[in-house]
């Protein structure tokens, strides 16, 4: 299915567009490393679209964590890495999406693409729903934590969860569009680098929204009750990070310390992941 033509034109567009997000400090260089990986296998293994929507999540979810950046970094300082992905929180946003990929060359089926596309919707979902629901000051938790923090694991907000249902509806809607263009490409005698691709319809559309939607707020769910949760210290004051901002080291008081926001991540991706296959094989 992959030609040497689709895996060389891959390696060209992948290493061009790491090194415009390495220049844009939207990757760490162990980041532009992986991420590389992780495009030009699934350029090879799946084509054009595929690869496209993988690099929708990134655009996109870039673009929205620049998005009034100085009004959430008070909320965000605990609680995330920072902008520049490093080669963890890239392989935990496409890991499984690329496995996907793989299963789906060497098994060719729709369920599999909606599984890849639902995997890439539920991590597009989760940023979009952080990077948005940060903004909303009306949060709560989904075990009724008491005093809940924007951007914090667990809590989320009306707004946040409006976010997530719109990026799942957004990389349903791709996927359906880029196979079209990509089929027709096809069939105008650009045969070496597009190949026929399934073409989704509605019952595919609401599939991987659907899927999308559960695997972020399966995010969410993993992040209130398996992720570590730390205090600091001296103050007492929650955060994610093993050193608190201040400098003091932190104590362990929630979750387990191997689970953090890129486990979670990786593990909301596989829910969607699932979810959209078993619901194609049953309905598509």
């Amino acid at each position: 299915m992959a030609s040497q033509v689709n895996a060389l034109v891959g390696v060209i567009i992948t290493l061009l567009i790491a090194i415009f997000a390495f220049k844009k400090r939207q990757l760490s260089e162990k980041g532009v490393i992986s991420a590389m990986g992780v495009g030009i296998v699934i350029f090879a293994l799946g084509g054009w679209s595929w690869f496209l929507l993988l690099v929708s999540f990134f655009v996109s979810s870039s673009a929205w964590s620049k998005y009034k950046r100085k009004q959430k970094e008070e909320f965000a300082a605990e609680h995330e890495k920072g902008d520049i992905r490093d080669a963890w929180q890239v392989l935990a946003n496409s890991l499984f999406a690329t496995v996907l990929a793989a299963v789906h060359f060497l098994q060719p089926d729709a369920a599999w693409f909606a599984a890849f596309a639902a995997a890439v919707a539920a991590v597009t979902a989760d940023t979009w729903a952080t990077e948005i629901g940060m903004l909303d000051g009306r949060v709560f938790s989904l075990f009724g934590a008491k005093n809940p923090v924007r951007g914090q694991s667990g809590v989320v907000s009306l707004l946040g969860l409006a976010a997530s249902l719109g990026a799942s509806l957004l990389i349903a809607g791709l996927a359906v569009g880029f196979n079209a263009v990509n089929n027709y490409l096809a069939r105008s005698g650009f045969s070496d680098v597009f190949y026929p691709q399934f073409i989704g319809n509605v019952n595919f559309v609401l599939i991987v929204m659907a899927a999308g939607f559960v695997g972020s707020v399966a995010d969410s769910v993993f992040g209130a009750t398996l992720q570590a949760r730390y205090v600091c210290e001296r103050d007492g004051q929650p955060t994610e990070r093993l050193q608190h901002s201040c400098g003091s080291k932190t104590k362990l008081v929630k979750g387990f310390a191997v689970i953090d926001n890129d486990s979670v991540n990786f593990l909301a991706s596989v829910v969607g992941g699932l979810l959209a296959y078993g619901l194609a094989v049953a309905f598509l």
